[in-house]
């Protein structure tokens, strides 16, 4: 196929999710967001079903089915058809908006997990090697006291591409002909001030779980500085005006879409006051309260309480931190409900004060349901949570057989229970 043909089917793509976008319960489900991420109250428990990119995704939209042969095509091509397989096989509350959003290309100088390319973080040359397809090891890079010294001296940065921006932003506008929008957003991970993730990456967890005893006052400057720089990082995005507005169909903290009926103040510079933000502490599963509190939860306030609104949790239990939690972000608006937490817990300290994210077990969903018993986990979630704003995302899906049946199952029963 020449590139004439493969841009014509990114048009007709383009052109099917700008029609999805324009339907009525389409804009129905976004206003339902925008009152649920609010606090209204009035709102039905909300469903996400949500296919990791690399697991549940590559399955259901499989790479011999694209068309295109371009490299960025295709990478623009995958991205369309999963929101219209998502929309002609999944009836829940996603919201659908006319626009294709990637990452800024360029260089996140902290530890940008996920890429396996990186071969410098935080000041320190790294070599991450792989176990297996799905699997790595964590190297111990801070035993080197010439590593410490290097982060500690690291001022943390994301250095975008311009060239490269330039470059594909403009191929990919020419490609959809002005039919939808083409956004290049922040990474995540620059934003993220969970802290911790990037630590483990640096020294192993093992190992980090030790030194919280052995070296505690080390592991208390490393990661002080880390949060400081990612402090000032966040402000000189501000400052350069690199921040987004993410209150719309964009994955929020660990789960959730990011509506609101609170507007962006300044259509021309985004503010960290306008914002989502997220920290969690899943590495810490095991710590107690106090250390929990004295090595990650001070830190991370730093950061994630200069935006307007604050999300906390993936798949840790936080059975015992919400006080914790609600005593030191009065931004909290999300927080994670995970497989490992107990969801009566969450409701007794949740209630309304906070959005109720469930993340139900997917693995108990993903290659085949017990009907019986979910039901009755579902009613019994439904009876708990009734007094408290409850989203239920389904997310962490690395499979889902090769069909979407077990996930569209789920739906029905959710809609049976909690609706």
């Amino acid at each position: 196929m020449d590139y004439k043909e493969q841009v014509k089917v990114i048009r007709e793509l383009a052109k099917q999710l700008k029609e999805i976008s324009s339907l009525p319960k389409n804009r129905l489900k976004a206003q339902k967001w925008a009152d649920h991420n609010d606090l209204k109250g009035n709102t039905e428990p909300l469903l996400w079903i949500c296919p990791d990119d690399d697991g549940g995704w590559v399955e259901l939209v499989p790479n011999e089915t694209l068309q295109t042969e371009d490299k960025d095509l295709r990478e623009l091509e995958v991205r369309l058809r999963r929101y219209i397989y998502h929309f002609h096989h999944f009836e829940d509350d996603f919201a659908f908006e006319p626009v294709v959003r990637f990452d800024m290309p360029g260089e996140y100088t902290g530890f940008m997990y996920g890429d396996s390319n990186q071969k410098t973080a935080w000041g320190i040359n790294i070599d991450s090697y792989g176990i297996s397809k799905d699997a790595y090891h964590l190297n111990n890079y801070l035993k080197d006291e010439a590593n410490v010294e290097a982060l500690l001296n690291h001022e943390v940065d994301f250095i975008p591409d311009i060239i490269e921006y330039t470059r594909l932003k403009d191929k990919y506008e020419e490609a959809i002909d002005n039919t939808i929008d083409i956004e290049f957003n922040i990474p995540y991970t620059v934003l993220v001030q969970s802290l911790l993730i990037e630590l483990v990456h640096l020294k192993g967890l093992e190992e980090l779980m030790f030194d919280l005893y052995d070296h505690a006052d080390l592991i208390e400057s490393i990661i002080g500085h880390m949060s400081d720089s990612k402090v000032r990082l966040l402000e000189k995005l501000e400052k350069n005006n690199m921040l987004f507005d993410n209150k719309s169909n964009i994955y929020t903290g660990s789960g959730g879409l990011g509506y609101s009926n609170v507007p962006v103040k300044d259509n021309n510079k985004v503010m960290l006051s306008d914002m989502w933000g997220f920290a969690d502490s899943q590495e810490f599963s095991n710590v107690s309260n106090d250390m929990y509190e004295k090595f990650a939860l001070k830190y991370q306030i730093r950061g994630l309480s200069k935006f307007g609104l604050a999300c906390y949790g993936c798949c840790e239990p936080l059975d015992t931190k919400f006080d914790l939690i609600f005593r030191e972000l009065p931004n909290i608006r999300r927080l994670s409900v995970s497989p490992w937490s107990d969801v009566r817990i969450a409701a007794e300290n949740i209630k309304n004060r906070a959005i109720y994210s469930w993340k139900p077990n997917p693995a108990k969903v993903c290659t085949g349901i017990n009907e019986p018993e979910m039901t009755r986990m579902l009613k019994e979630t439904a009876q708990i949570t009734k007094d408290c704003n409850v989203e239920i995302i389904l997310k962490d899906i690395r499979t889902c057989d090769n069909t979407p049946k077990h996930l569209q199952q789920f739906i029905e029963l959710v809609k049976r229970t909690f609706k």
